[in-house]
């Protein structure tokens, strides 16, 4: 009796699935049409200067189809685009005629580096450079101890000059050296960014000053002692943070340090008394700080730097993930198709049927750039007849993630958004068929023979046939039932 009651089971639940999978009726599109009842345009702010949109561009009420755009634009603008000024602060003191791996002194690979740096720069009409050299002079510990060597000017030649000069006064400077004259002993940065921060007008969008010094700041303004700690490194933070509050930007570059101890006063390594001031490479007080090796100048100067003024890397976004996911009604009811590739990145072949979704991956997208693909929506030669006159959402949801925009635990954020197109598929009625054209009227029948016979005569046509099929398959299954309650009493 089990196993008949597992039979019946089955059979129960054979009949349930086959009647549910029949229950939602497929129609011909033929008759349908669809209407956009909400034509909503999907924006996401990736950053302050990214953004996403994703909307209807186009689309065919006849065909049955839309197509829908993405599109992902940084308009983040390079800054030297804009009228921009710039000082280079070149540290001139005497530690820079300290002999370096890579050959000659560190005055000559800075001011090599810082020549080309500006010739650069000075290839753009919007750039003006102005060059201050700083250490200290006769009366150390003021203002004095920076020199202006060129105001701010677009012309080439003027500002190699300018750099040069530092070069040519430092040589004569160690070559007639007097241990006894204070010029160029010590290194007061104070002195060098705050006679910077005054050269700017009020002609510029951007505004930068780019330091170059192998030394701990040892003296500041008002203060003519030799301290590494203590008021010199308070009062150059301060400077630091003055500027940076009036807008400026600074790239500062310090070099040599390595790990040398400063044993007279303090016991504490350069490089520690450094990050006093300037903060760590990635943690700085302002602006950007590269504490570099001797070896790293030409690189640092002629292509961190330069590259960091003319194009930022942090506007520019990295790792883009566009995940586009659908509503299953969609899916089921529209063909999907791509009219344009991206551009930029590449996208899933089609929709990832398990999670219902297509994923567009950009690995970068640089200032001014744009990213754009579509993709086309249209009815299936059969559809869901449950579908009609109900407001479809087009999409279910945009994910947007980037390596621009991280979490405090250094995970990337889902930026998301469900505003989306609304669609509504409109199922017609079949136009009637066409009125036949009138039967032409029967010719008179000839007379029927009205004579019966005197006993009916049997038919044998399909109804006796089907009952004799239907009570043999009856005797049969009592024949295999009894068989079978026989076999089950047998093995009892």
């Amino acid at each position: 009796m089990k196993k008949l009651t597992k039979i019946a089971l089955l059979f129960l639940i054979s009949i349930l699935v086959i009647s549910t999978s029949v229950s939602a009726a497929f129609v011909s599109s033929e008759n349908a049409s669809f209407e956009i009842v909400e034509n909503n345009i999907c924006t996401i702010n990736i950053t302050d200067k990214a953004v996403f949109e994703k909307k209807i561009i186009d689309y065919d009420i006849e065909k049955s189809e839309l197509t829908i755009g993405l599109k992902v634009t940084n308009n983040a603008v390079l800054p030297l685009d804009k009228p921009s000024e710039i000082v280079l602060v070149i540290d001139n003191s005497r530690s820079m005629k300290n002999t370096i791996s890579t050959g000659g002194i560190r005055m000559e690979a800075v001011i090599d580096s810082a020549k080309v740096l500006s010739s650069e720069l000075l290839k753009l009409d919007t750039v003006n450079l102005s060059v201050i050299s700083f250490s200290t002079g006769e009366n150390r510990g003021t203002i004095s101890d920076a020199e202006l060597r060129t105001g701010l000017t677009n012309s080439k030649d003027v500002v190699l000059n300018a750099i040069d000069s530092i070069y040519d006064d430092f040589i004569d400077l160690i070559e007639n050296d007097d241990p006894t004259s204070p010029v160029g002993v010590t290194t007061n940065i104070e002195a060098g960014v705050t006679l910077a921060s005054s050269q700017f007008t009020g002609n510029c969008e951007n505004k930068f000053i780019v330091l170059l010094t192998d030394g701990v700041p040892n003296v500041s303004i008002g203060s003519d002692r030799i301290l590494y700690s203590g008021i010199t490194a308070t009062n150059t933070k301060n400077a630091l943070l003055n500027i940076d509050n009036q807008g400026i930007q600074l790239l500062s570059m310090m070099t040599g340090l390595g790990d040398r101890i400063e044993t007279a006063q303090t016991n504490r390594p350069f490089r520690e008394l450094a990050e006093e001031v300037f903060g760590s490479p990635e943690d700085p007080t302002v602006g950007k700080f590269y504490n570099i090796t001797d070896s790293e100048i030409e690189e640092t100067i002629s292509k961190v730097i330069l590259d960091q003024l003319i194009a930022p890397q942090e506007e520019v976004l990295n790792n883009i993930d566009i995940y586009d996911y659908f509503p299953q009604d969609i899916v089921d009811n529209f063909d999907f198709e791509y009219v344009t590739s991206p551009n930029i990145g590449t996208v899933s072949p089609s929709i990832d049927l398990q999670n219902n979704v297509i994923v567009w991956h950009i690995d970068k997208l640089g200032y001014g750039e744009v990213a754009t693909l579509s993709y086309k929506l249209k009815l299936k030669d059969k559809i869901n007849e449950e579908i009609s006159d109900v407001i479809l959402d087009t999409n279910e949801k945009v994910d947007i993630t980037t390596d621009n925009v991280l979490d405090e635990d250094g995970q990337k954020v889902i930026i998301s958004s469900d505003v989306t197109p609304k669609v509504k598929v409109i199922l017609k009625e079949p136009e009637p068929e066409p009125t036949p054209d009138p039967k032409p009227e029967p010719k008179p029948e000839p007379p029927k023979d009205d004579t019966t016979a005197p006993n009916p005569i049997p038919q044998t046509g399909a109804t006796i046939l089907g009952l004799v099929i239907i009570l043999g398959a009856i005797i049969i299954c009592i024949i295999q039932g009894i068989k079978y309650f026989k076999n089950n009493k047998e093995l009892k």
